[in-house]
């Protein structure tokens, strides 16, 4: 594993203590596992333009974006979060874990219908019966 000296504004630094204070984890280790978890979505972002307006997509592109799915290991952590939430409860840590999973998911649907949306208006994809 490398090592890497940051400076990061104090309240980010604050707030990861927080939340590894009560997830019993230091907070360079909460820092460095929520920068893994986000990666995927983060790069995916990096390398292009994140939200390109979908009237510029090809249609292979608009078809592709209509099926959308969120990545599988994070779909299988806010699965893990959600049922934890609703039978034990989750620690702030998790809590604030499941928060940003559920802000990517919104995010992917929202381009998912957007996707939808052009497909049916180019005529790729019929109208969902209403």
């Amino acid at each position: 594993m490398a090592q890497l000296t940051l400076n990061l504004p104090d309240s980010l630094v604050e707030h990861a203590g927080y939340l590894g204070r009560a997830t019993h984890r230091d907070a360079s280790v909460v820092l460095a596992d929520t920068l893994e978890m986000m990666w995927p979505a983060w790069e995916d972002m990096l390398s292009s333009d994140p939200f390109p307006p979908v009237t510029g997509l090809s249609d292979v592109e608009v078809l592709e974006l209509a099926d959308i799915k969120m990545d599988p290991v994070q779909n299988e952590r806010l699965g893990e979060l959600q049922s934890r939430g609703k039978t034990s409860g989750l620690t702030p840590g998790e809590q604030f874990e499941l928060l940003t999973l559920i802000h990517l998911y919104q995010i992917g649907q929202i381009r998912k219908s957007e996707g939808l949306a052009e497909a049916v208006r180019r005529g790729l994809r019929e109208p969902l019966p209403s």
